[in-house]
């Protein structure tokens, strides 16, 4: 455990990135800002998964020893509302790049849209946009394609736990998908689109939920990118929406940590224990497919649980995060190890 994590925060903060801006802006200027909020000269921020720069909503960021967790976060499902518009194609997928309108195509009926979504459920194979941070031979795959370079997009299993059709106005397209990380819902778009005989490009696309998390609970960030909006900038404390580690994993099983035991996993040592279920498990499908998937880190395990102190109910319905744990033999190994008093009163 860090010596100096203690001194520091921990927890999550949702927030609204607007359109325009890109994912390592809001995390730079939120790390500016809880920097100044909390006095503190270093303060580690990431997110838990970026949002193209055309796209809007939720972005998670990880705070403080929070950035450690991000693997499991990772295992929850994300919530979009996607708009595409059929009958046209561009390089990038969406409406970063010049638009080919399609001739003498016929546009599908929203019974034929609804046909071919039910082939896209479960495990799919996914070949990524050239325009994407994916990596490719160690560059982003997005500068390759800018300077127009010719290269292949390696494919990647994904998992879609439901894509339904909201409104479908020719040429106009609304999906509703609930899908793991790594899913590109610009190819979906495209995907889907080709199984009708056409070709189509993402108009918008907006991030609702992550796991628990969702667009509701969100602190707007749209005023850190208006460098007129100084009152509003001085008067809304980020912090206030900072939400404890814990929250982003009740997706696993929790083990109840005496004193005792706490101190064993903060020297290091093995713990014995019987974990209990998540309070909010992760569908048995899902499960069942995450080994499957090639975007989830295989730095994690589905047997992996949570150790938490309940002792002095202080801590919500979850208790205080302690330790990740990964089962050994008849025990259990201390895989992360985080303070047991938070510096900080966490809004609940």
């Amino acid at each position: 455990m860090d010596p100096n994590a203690e001194h520091s925060p921990l927890g999550f903060l949702p927030c609204y990135k607007p359109p325009g801006a890109t994912s390592r802006d809001l995390v730079n200027r939120a790390q500016r800002r809880l920097r100044g909020e909390f006095g503190l000269r270093k303060l580690k921020v990431g997110h838990t998964g970026t949002l193209d720069p055309l796209a809007e909503g939720l972005v998670l960021l990880a705070i403080g020893s929070a950035a450690r967790l991000t693997p499991w976060v990772l295992q929850h499902g994300k919530r979009y509302l996607a708009d595409y518009r059929l009958g046209v194609s561009s390089e990038s997928g969406d409406l970063e790049s010049d638009l080919v309108t399609q001739t003498d195509v016929k546009l599908p009926t929203a019974a034929e849209i609804e046909q071919v979504l039910k082939d896209f459920h479960g495990v799919v194979e996914q070949t990524p946009p050239a325009h994407s941070a994916i990596k490719v031979d160690g560059e982003r795959a997005h500068k390759r394609a800018r300077r127009g370079e010719d290269f292949e997009m390696p494919k990647r299993r994904i998992l879609i736990d439901s894509v339904k059709l909201i409104s479908y106005e020719p040429p106009m397209m609304r999906l509703d998908v609930r899908c793991g990380s790594g899913t590109y819902l610009r190819t979906l778009g495209m995907d889907v689109a080709a199984a009708c005989g056409c070709a189509a490009v993402m108009t918008k696309l907006i991030r609702n939920e992550v796991g628990r998390f969702t667009l509701d609970d969100t602190l707007d960030c749209a005023f850190m990118f208006d460098d007129d909006d100084r009152e509003k900038m001085s008067s809304e404390p980020m912090v206030k929406y900072l939400r404890p580690a814990i929250e982003g994993l009740t997706h696993m099983p929790a083990m109840n940590l005496d004193r005792q035991q706490i101190g064993m996993l903060q020297a290091g040592i093995r713990i014995s224990g019987t974990p209990e279920a998540p309070s909010e498990p992760l569908p048995e499908a899902w499960i069942g497919c995450i080994d499957q998937v090639d975007t989830f880190d295989r730095n994690t395990d589905v047997l992996d649980c949570i150790g938490v102190d309940r002792s002095d109910g202080s801590s919500g319905p979850w208790g205080e995060l302690v330790a990740i744990l990964r089962p050994h033999g008849k025990l259990w190994h201390p895989l992360r190890v985080f303070p047991t008093t938070e510096s900080i009163t966490l809004r609940g």
